[in-house]
């Protein structure tokens, strides 16, 4: 059963110049258990449609909904807060936190205890393969693919049930790459979260249970 919709959902913009058409009535679904790939050249729309997935913003036409409710009608903020989890390229931690705190934080701004937060933060760790002795190092004294991985416990702390990922092996190399989606899509099959990846590696795509590739804005194939 479908967790996320898109339903007929167009996303238009305004330049200095002109209108830009970002996406032209998209219909696609999304299930808990699955992991999906969003394929598609730079400008086709791709990234668009992983934000209004995640409640970033609302369609021009059209809806986004949540168990068959319209994002437009929720307190998109405390929605993501409890429901959605997004994994940038950029790792996006906080410089001044220590990876277990990163992992941590969405439980503190949940308002967890410290150390009920930190001790389910330590459990994603490990199961992302942190190890004990790296809980303490800051981010710049990880590696990328550690970083990613931190960025990954992070969204598992928080408890998501949708799992987005916006190009999460941008800047990582090959093997880590592959572990990345490995770990990613063991959440899928295993934690039954839905996890959407948009990436522009064809080869890590076919490592998904489905792609979808978006053209100028539309769903142009499906496998």
């Amino acid at each position: 059963m479908s967790i996320l919709t898109a339903e007929q959902v167009e996303y238009t913009y305004q330049t200095k110049y002109q209108t830009v058409y970002a996406l032209r009535g998209v219909d696609c679904a999304f299930e808990p258990g699955q992991m999906t790939a969003i394929v598609g050249s730079s400008g086709s729309g791709k990234t668009t449609l992983l934000s209004l997935l995640a409640g970033l913003d609302v369609p021009t036409k059209g809806c986004i909904k949540f168990r068959g409710r319209s994002t437009a009608e929720l307190d998109r903020d405390g929605w993501r807060l409890k429901n959605v989890s997004v994994i940038y390229q950029n790792f996006n931690l906080f410089a001044h936190l220590t990876a277990l705190e990163n992992a941590a934080y969405p439980l503190y701004l949940q308002k967890r205890p410290k150390k009920q937060a930190e001790e389910e933060a330590a459990c994603q760790l490990a199961a992302v393969g942190i190890q004990p002795d790296q809980y303490g190092r800051y981010p710049r004294m990880l590696s990328g693919g550690e970083q990613q991985r931190v960025a990954i416990a992070r969204a598992l702390a928080a408890g998501s049930e949708l799992i987005l990922a916006d190009e999460p092996t941008g800047n990582l190399d090959e093997e880590n790459s592959r572990n990345i989606f490995a770990i990613l899509r063991e959440l899928a099959h295993e934690r039954e979260r839905c996890v959407i990846a948009v990436t522009h590696d064809m080869e890590l795509a076919q490592r998904t249970d489905r792609i979808l590739r978006i053209q100028d804005g539309r769903i142009a194939e499906e496998r």
